[in-house]
């Protein structure tokens, strides 16, 4: 016979031209020497072949490499070829390997005992492994890879899906080193370097645009480099899709489409469109039978069809793949294009999937069956899922009024009004809502029609920061939802109300946001579903941080962190962000604050609350001022495109007055706080005030400022507040010579920080230096900032905050509940407060009642524990 030594399918193939080395894959098959089989199952393109030559080349054992081919699948050839190999480092021998025995236990022990005598083990390589099919091979490697002592020869095989193996057998013996294709996808350092030696630099954000296009497959990648060598702008061609000769979607079609039948190309080509497929799916869009099993077996032979689940139900297309198929669906079968997708709409409108039957209904251009998903529970169910509205499709909603079919004028009207409720800002919803024409479904309209208009109605209020639209809207929803004979949509009710509540929040209507959002988590823990949660507790915390109520606000970030790590599908929603950003403030961590706002995401969802954005705008500007930034600060503080929700306009006022007074304009400081001398705000901007007058030198009217935050009865007044105020009241009695009371209103706002409000005493301790060096005590009690800072959210220790008051204090109650913190009598506070001296008396008997307590000092300690002070 012919010389079998020079026979490629026997011999190492070479490396190719301008060969990338692997040592990350190399050290891994170098640790995977001591298991009798290594696995390498990928797709075509994967790098197998060249990353097993590359590491035969420096092993450091004997190498025998046997390429099989089709023609080498029955037994009798593929073990002359297997003997053949094994002794591939010797002559040839006269007798030939028993390759007639019936039984595979005698055959292998033949094959072990022809395996050269040597110091070194062998490493037996076969390529192309899942050619091979035959009983009788599979069953005599199975004996192989089980008899054979690791010490003297080691099976590796390189294939484009599993071989028919007991691998699960072999993985239970710890027998099996596998290497899949996620772990030969290339690196972005390996991409870089297989680009250099193409003669190709591209920017790091270029190489991970090309790593993410290709998903890291070597051949994909390197394909793209040839095409971009010497070219003069190589980035262009990131993106493009190339279907030329030698390009990437000529070796796809060639490697991966050209062997399929043609059931299979229909059905790939078919549901391209579709990120995610599954059988059903594709029995429904493309008509053929048996779909499941189909994907199942491309995502079993590598062939570029990806299961998304342990159960191999969901499958996703490569990208590159999907690509070359959705251009040929576009270019040769363009006119069945808008029937596929009317069949997915069908589909998934049929499996209760509102969100992707909306989607697929746009994005085939059937407006009528969009409008009409859309006004019978589509809004509502987007609503209350916070479904993004790019990925609904409705931004591509037509603007002509001609979509509307017969019959379905009342279903067009309506949706199309949704639609500009969901795509308005806050000027044009102002405008709709003034509207006296605006589309409203009659009292013949079916009820889901009827909720949609009302859910429009009050999406326009919240983007309008209109606080009535919204409680009227509310109002229908809640009548509507109340007299129906069916249950409503699960979450429906809890995400009206926590509409209601930020509604409310930012018009600093605090208590009744609380109200509201306490009425819907019980709601959403009752019906769910777990978003509607989540940004409930999210928004509870983030209130309670405004109010500075640390132990409320804790409770609720424990149950909001437990129902992420419950379901791993939640995203960490910006309120939770932005209330650890007002923890971290106020604790005067600025850069963990300032990381804190910026993890704050706000994706463009129906019914997503126009105030956290503009929230997080005031944080930055406020971490940026008392981080000594004034130039950004004001930049920030700026009003920004929104709606003008009066809490948010007072606190933006307040920074910008602030950064006027570290500037020296403090009459500028004046002129922008002129809108909040009185009124619901005021006591907001009344610390701004007192300073910009102390840096006039008016100290009278500094003075009136402060003792106006500290008798007032506004709900505005929260522990953080009163902690300036008293601050700034201390150092007026120092500047008037008071000690005493300075002195006094220092330790009550040492008190009433605890240890969560540190940012006003660093902000102020130059101020008190003369005072602090003359008392030492106050100085070791006086609140210092973190010396580190963390940037995730922190969960802190469990302490749940104490029960509520069966009978609550009025505000006048509460106002002269923060008096009792300081050692001011009952005739001070009355003279503070401008009330008769029985007047208080009455009112502390009051409070002595409420909080169950029998003095002054109990009433503190039990204020304390509720989070009154």
């Amino acid at each position: 016979m012919p010389d079998e030594q020079l026979d490629p399918r026997l011999s190492v193939p070479p490396l190719p031209p301008r060969h990338v080395p692997r040592p990350r894959l190399l050290t891994a098959l170098d640790k995977a020497a001591d298991v009798p089989l290594v696995l390498l199952a990928a797709g075509p393109g994967a790098g197998k072949t060249v990353l097993m030559s590359d590491w035969a080349r420096h092993s450091g054992t004997q190498i025998a490499w046997l390429t099989v081919t089709p023609a080498d699948a029955a037994p009798q050839r593929f073990w002359r070829l297997l003997w053949t190999a094994l002794h591939s480092h010797q002559k040839p021998e006269k007798h030939r390997p028993p390759v007639t025995h019936r039984d595979e236990f005698r055959l292998i022990r033949s094959l072990l005992a022809e395996i050269p005598d040597s110091p070194l083990p062998v490493t037996l390589i076969i390529d192309d492994a899942h050619i091979l099919n035959h009983p009788n091979v599979l069953r005599g490697l199975d004996v192989l890879i089980r008899s054979c002592p690791v010490s003297r020869l080691c099976v590796m095989l390189a294939a484009r899906s599993d071989p028919l193996l007991p691998l699960h057998r072999y993985r239970l013996a710890g027998q099996l080193h596998e290497l899949r294709a996620a772990d030969l996808a290339l690196t972005h350092c390996e991409l870089r370097d297989l680009l250099i030696k193409h003669g190709v630099t591209l920017a790091d954000e270029d190489i991970d645009a090309l790593l993410t296009r290709t998903e890291g497959w070597v051949a994909g990648a390197r394909l793209s480099a040839m095409r971009m060598e010497n070219t003069e702008h190589p980035a262009r061609f990131v993106s493009e899709l190339a279907l030329g000769e030698g390009s990437i979607g000529e070796y796809l079609v060639a490697e991966v489409l050209a062997g399929q039948p043609e059931p299979v190309r229909r059905l790939l080509t078919e549901t391209s469109p579709f990120g995610e497929v599954t059988g059903p799916l594709a029995e429904a869009v493309t008509g053929l039978d048996g779909c499941a099993g189909l994907l199942a077996e491309l995502a079993r032979s590598n062939s570029f069809v990806i299961p998304l689940d342990a159960a191999w139900t969901r499958f996703r297309y490569h990208q590159l793949l999907r690509e070359i198929l959705r251009h040929d669906l576009q270019w040769r079968e363009r006119s069945a294009l808008p029937a596929l997708l009317r069949r997915a709409a069908a589909y998934y409108q049929g499996m209760g999937d509102q969100r992707r039957a909306l989607h697929w209904a746009a994005q085939a251009g059937d407006w009528t069956h969009a409008a009409a998903l859309l006004g019978h529970g589509g809004l509502a169910h987007a609503f209350v899922h916070r479904d993004d509205v790019p990925g609904l499709g409705l931004d591509s909603w037509p603007p002509a009024p001609g979509d509307a079919a017969a019959g379905h004028a009342a279903e067009s009207a309506v949706a199309r009004s949704a639609v500009a409720a969901v795509l308005a800002d806050a000027e044009t919803a102002a405008r709709e809502l003034g509207r006296p024409d605006r589309p409203a479904a009659g009292p013949q309209a079916s009820r889901e029609l009827q909720l949609t208009a009302d859910l429009t109605g009050l999406i326009l209020g919240m983007k309008a920061g209109d606080a009535d639209a919204v409680a009227a809207a509310a109002g229908q929803l809640g009548a509507r939802i109340g007299a129906a004979p069916e249950p409503a949509l699960p979450g429906l009710p809890a995400a009206v109300r926590l509409a209601q509540a930020s509604t409310r929040f930012w018009q600093g209507q605090a208590k009744q946001a609380s109200t509201l959002l306490h009425e819907a988590l019980a709601e959403a823990e009752r019906t769910g579903p777990p978003v509607v949660e989540l940004d409930v507790l999210a928004m509870i915390t983030l209130v309670a941080r405004v109010q500075a109520r640390p132990r409320h606000a804790e409770a609720a970030t424990r149950r909001a962190m437990a129902l992420l790590h419950r379901d791993g599908g939640l995203d960490v929603p910006p309120a939770l962000e932005l209330a650890e950003a007002a923890r971290l403030m106020m604790a005067a961590d600025l850069p963990g604050a300032a990381r804190a706002l910026d993890r704050a995401q706000f994706p463009d969802v129906v019914g997503a609350d126009p105030g956290l954005a503009a929230a997080r705008d005031v944080g930055q500007a406020a971490v940026l001022l008392a981080s000594g930034d004034v130039a950004r600060a004001q930049a920030v503080a700026h009003p920004a495109a929104g709606p003008e929700l009066p809490l948010l306009r007072a606190l933006r006022a307040a920074v910008a007055a602030n950064a006027e007074i570290l500037l020296g304009r403090p009459h500028t400081a004046l002129r922008v706080l002129r809108d909040y001398r009185d009124g619901r705000f005021s006591v907001l901007a009344a610390i701004p005030h007192a300073r910009a007058f102390l840096a006039l030198h008016d100290v009278p009217a500094a003075q009136t400022c402060v003792r106006g935050v500290l008798s007032a009865v506004s709900a505005q007044v929260s522990r953080y507040v009163l902690t300036e105020a008293m601050l700034c009241d201390a150092h007026i009695a120092q500047l008037t010579g008071d000690t005493e009371r300075a002195l006094e209103m220092t330790g009550g706002a040492i008190e009433l920080a605890e240890d969560d409000i540190v940012l006003p005493f660093a902000a102020a301790r130059r101020s008190f230096d003369s005072l602090l060096a003359h008392h030492p005590g106050v100085a070791a009690r006086w609140p210092s900032p973190p010396g580190s800072s963390q940037a995730d959210v922190i969960v802190p220790a469990a302490r749940g905050p104490a029960d509520g008051l069966p009978d609550p204090l009025t505000e006048r109650e509460e106002g002269v509940l923060r008096f009792l913190a300081t050692s001011l009598s009952p005739a001070e506070i009355a003279g503070e407060m401008c009330l008769s001296v029985n007047t208080v008396k009455t009112h502390l008997a009051a409070i002595y009642r409420k909080l169950a307590v029998g003095g002054r000092k109990g009433a503190v300690v039990r204020a304390r524990e509720l989070e009154l002070l």
